[in-house]
């Protein structure tokens, strides 16, 4: 699915912000729960990554499907996944170890994100 201009806008501008605020619904109780977490833009993209997919953030996020972006310049939905190919998962990977100084140094030592996801059909949230 190609992103509109407003997409592409919102996307150049997070790509210079250091974090994100991911806004998932919780999957018992449906409330909205947030989590700021580091994220890379790939593209038309979002890639994520972590160390433990036991987090709560993880399981809402799969749970849901959809999940929201809270940027400095705006808001953005998309759909979550979990990153399965081994070059993909390289690639957020090594995006995240290149924009994040502790990832790559963690990344020296053979140590970084386990578990990678995509966040892809973005659009502007409602």
């Amino acid at each position: 699915m190609a992103v509109n201009e407003e997409t592409r806008a919102l996307l150049a501008h997070a790509a210079r912000e250091k974090t994100v605020t991911l806004v998932t619904r919780g999957r018992r109780t449906g409330i909205p729960r947030r989590v700021t977490i580091w994220f890379v833009v790939d593209g038309d993209t979002i890639g994520l990554g972590t160390l433990n997919q036991d987090r709560n953030w993880v399981k809402n996020a799969r749970g849901a499907g959809e999940v929201e972006l809270e940027l400095a310049a705006g808001r953005l939905a998309g759909r979550f996944a979990d990153i399965t190919d081994a070059g993909e998962h390289a690639t957020v990977r090594g995006l995240i170890a290149k924009k994040y100084l502790p990832a790559r140094i963690a990344s020296w030592f053979g140590i970084g994100q386990k578990h990678t996801f995509r966040i892809s059909d973005l659009r502007p949230a409602a």
